[in-house]
């Protein structure tokens, strides 16, 4: 956990560096203290226990102020962490064994408003800490370092997604007639744990037949027929990174009323390979989205692809760039994005796969291997 933390932070450190001459930063916001300490949270939590960190920026010494409730948790995780000194904070003062100071709120307060009075200049992403002082706004800088991946963060990534193809790679074995979306999922789950994953990436899509044509399926009771198409949507978090992958799972002799399946899988393998080869620094998502979008429509079947092509992924599932037809957002080497294009057609049958890539100047890099469609 320490490398990783203290990548992170340098991170930080040295992106700000580039732009300003800070003494200190403070950091506050959700999005900075949950890339921080993501190894930590699986899955991330609406509210974090860290509530906040102060770097010194010549030293890279970190102070992280956290809540009680989850001061040894915090310690087990990054206790080892040298660069760091954790303090927990309760409504009131008092000793823990060891001879532990916990601070109060109003303690910590204090003590962060005279780390950034006696600075020159404080870099902080809560600009309501900046009054009166010398200050500026990093929040931007933050959204940026978490955006931009190192290669440790890729290689990361990379191990998400190994986890998550050694598990769909073991699903088609567990699948029998009369099986259920929910008994899928739950199948999913454990083996991901068996496999050494730290948690899931997010609430595992497993629809089957007719349910494939909801984007965003939740496992119901509904059981496999022995010959209907699944649709499973599945990632991983490992070491605080996670992955996303999509595959579709079908018999060879489906039944007639899933026949067309086959032509809307082989247009939607012909999109993702149309946008993966025009994937590099400074292509905009938007035309990016378009690529695929203009491939179905000379199908006459864009109508049916009724989301983006796809989204960044990271310490969270969801993050910049978003590759949409209203995407403002440029590629950047470091980014980590899916390609997802896909087509639903209600009451039949939908059709998704989705790739996870990395893009450095070399174009996009494929970081997914497994087969894009999964015989059962």
């Amino acid at each position: 956990m320490e490398t990783l933390f203290k990548m992170r932070i340098e991170k930080i450190v040295n992106e700000i560096k580039k732009y300003f001459d800070v003494d200190v930063i403070a950091l506050k916001s959700f999005d900075a203290l949950s890339y921080l300490f993501a190894d930590m949270y699986n899955p991330p939590p609406n509210e974090l226990s860290v509530m906040y960190v102060i770097i010194n920026a010549r030293t890279l010494e970190v102070t992280t102020y956290v809540s009680l409730l989850d001061y040894f948790r915090v310690i087990e995780y990054y206790g080892n962490t040298s660069i760091a000194r954790f303090i927990p904070v309760f409504s009131s003062s008092l000793k823990l064994p060891d001879n532990v100071s916990v601070v109060s709120f109003e303690d910590m307060r204090r003590s962060i408003e005279s780390v950034m009075n006696d600075a020159k200049v404080v870099a902080s992403d809560n600009m309501s800490s900046c009054e009166s002082r010398l200050c500026v706004n990093v929040k931007p800088i933050v959204d940026l370092v978490r955006r931009i991946k190192t290669d440790v963060e890729v290689s990361m990534i990379g191990e998400a997604i190994k986890i998550t193809e050694k598990v769909l790679k073991e699903i088609p074995v567990l699948i029998s007639p009369g099986i259920s979306e929910k008994e899928i999922a739950g199948k999913l789950i454990e083996l991901a744990l068996n496999y050494g994953a730290d948690g899931i990436a997010y609430s595992p899509i497993v629809a089957i037949g007719r349910n494939t044509a909801k984007p965003h399926h939740s496992p119901q009771n509904k059981r496999f027929d022995g010959a209907e198409p699944i649709l499973i949507d599945f990632g991983v978090r490992f070491r605080g990174y996670v992955s996303d992958v999509t595959r579709i799972f079908i018999k060879k002799d489906l039944p007639s009323e899933y026949s067309e399946i086959y032509k809307y899988i082989e247009l939607i393998c012909n999109a993702i390979d149309a946008v993966t080869s025009d994937l590099r620094p400074s292509a905009k998502a938007s035309y990016l989205d378009s690529i695929a979008r203009d491939l179905l429509k000379k199908e006459g079947i864009d109508q049916f692809f009724i989301h983006g092509l796809g989204h960044g992924i990271g310490v969270d599932v969801h993050e910049l760039p978003r590759l949409s037809s209203n995407s403002t957002d440029i590629l950047m080497h470091g980014d980590v994005v899916t390609v997802e294009p896909g087509v639903y057609i209600y009451n039949k049958f939908g059709v998704r796969i989705e790739e996870d890539v990395y893009i450095n100047e070399s174009g996009g890099k494929i970081l997914t291997s497994l087969p894009r469609v999964i015989y059962l």
